[in-house]
């Protein structure tokens, strides 16, 4: 049967003892998906192979006389029944919900910050998240619902070369997607690792010629930036659609002449009646000069 996309909730994975197969009742560890009656089938979307009713392991399970929801105890006493029925339900825990973490003044002087991040347990399902809820999941803070949810944090560059800082925040995803078998967080980030990414051009600089040189060789006389620190470019800002790179114009270095170099003859190589040597050092014989 078809379903259109706007029905289907793909790529649900379970790690067992949640669902069964509907065909051979065995346990189901694996991917799955959901349509918009509820059912669930086997498979990260209908067109992933051989698609299998999955059904509840126990569907009605009889509340014990300790009853327990979603790790929390509940202890049924006369006050919590009235006619052999519950009349009092559980506190309600706040569910993890996508709020990122913004890097602020200090940050941006510091370079780097950090950001949060959580994981559903039984599904491929990644989150961004403050630093409040990372400390409630990773501390199993009763308001929050902890077991349901695993947390991890991350420290985001945002300075410095721009390859170098693409690569770092790429590495640490891949790290912590090896580490914790989260697989496909590196994915979750869209190959954004530049995000945050503050700038290091210089811009609105001119120069008045003999400092640069075009590609073809030409003396550049103009507005130009320095991209990213490094590299200087031709035009008073960077932009997004080409535009030359600068070759800087290398200066001949002056010679310094150091007495050291100065060889002064001594006075046996004075000829006789030739001359005169200046105790001075600025001239020796005939007024001549270094």
């Amino acid at each position: 049967m078809y379903y259109p996309k706007s029905q289907i909730k793909p790529n649900l994975y379970t790690n067992g003892d949640e669902y069964i197969l509907s065909t051979t009742k065995e346990d189901y560890i694996g991917y799955y998906y959901e349509i918009s009656t509820g059912q669930k089938y086997t498979g990260k979307n209908p067109q992933d192979g051989t698609n299998i009713l999955l059904t509840l392991q126990n569907p009605n399970p009889i509340p014990p006389q300790n009853i327990v929801f979603q790790n929390l105890i509940y202890i049924e006493t006369q006050d919590t029944l009235s006619g052999g029925s519950y009349n009092q339900s559980p506190p309600s825990r706040l569910i993890p919900s996508f709020n990122p973490t913004t890097p602020t003044s200090q940050d941006q002087q510091n370079g780097q910050f950090t950001r949060y991040f959580c994981k559903k347990n039984n599904e491929v399902l990644y989150l961004e998240i403050d630093k409040e809820t990372h400390d409630k999941l990773r501390s199993r803070n009763a308001q929050i619902a902890w077991d349901l949810y695993s947390p991890v944090s991350l420290i985001w560059q945002i300075k410095g070369n721009k390859e170098q800082v693409f690569n770092s925040n790429r590495s640490s995803a891949i790290a912590i997607e090896q580490n914790l078998k989260w697989y496909g967080f590196s994915q979750y980030f869209q190959d954004k690792f530049l995000k945050y990414y503050q700038s290091q051009d210089i811009n609105n600089l001119y120069t008045t010629g003999n400092e640069f040189t075009t590609k073809n060789g030409q003396n550049y006389i103009g507005f130009y930036h320095i991209h990213n620190g490094t590299t200087p470019m031709v035009g008073k800002t960077h932009i997004n659609t080409p535009h030359d790179v600068l070759i800087s114009i290398k200066k001949p270095q002056p010679i310094t002449q150091t007495t050291s170099s100065i060889i002064l003859p001594t006075l046996s190589n004075i000829p006789s009646g030739g001359g005169s040597y200046s105790g001075g050092g600025s001239s020796i014989g005939g007024g001549g000069s270094y």
